[in-house]
């Protein structure tokens, strides 16, 4: 982190941190330290929702960014479009389209000139077809029953 907040501070270039880190406790240091000018957690592995919101939350005390990383599903995604929506820091949310989704999800996710809609419907918005999520489950791996 110390490394870190040498090179953030002798950049022009904004630093956006914090893949790899985990939970608010680890945001705190960074934050604290002055080490990164955006905030990047993975909300799949930092926590979640609840603990993204908690370090969004953390970083705004700080005036800092919020920009979800995001490697992900589109529940994943969703799940990220959902938080930022509800955060006053929101910068942006990185998108990675790795995967064909179609046959997977009952409908595509409201992508239009670079934005994500929200979705308004129950939970977090998306609906799997389990013959889709049965193509792509592991093979020799027990599926959800």
């Amino acid at each position: 982190m110390d490394t870190l907040r040498e090179i953030t501070q002798s950049s022009s270039i904004p630093i956006c941190v914090g893949e790899n880190l985990f939970l608010a406790h680890q945001f705190q240091t960074l934050l604290d330290k002055k080490a990164a000018d955006i905030i990047m957690p993975d909300i799949q592995k930092c926590g979640g929702i609840g603990e993204g919101q908690r370090i969004a939350n953390l970083a705004h005390l700080h005036y800092v960014p919020f920009a979800p990383h995001l490697v992900c599903s589109p529940l994943g995604m969703m799940a990220s479009a959902h938080l930022c929506a509800a955060v006053p820091n929101f910068l942006m949310m990185e998108y990675y389209n790795h995967w064909d989704w179609d046959g997977v999800i009952a409908e595509p996710l409201a992508i239009e000139n670079s934005y994500l809609e929200v979705s308004d419907k129950p939970g977090i918005g998306v609906d799997f077809i389990e013959e889709g999520l049965r193509r792509l489950a592991t093979p020799d791996i027990p599926f959800f029953e």
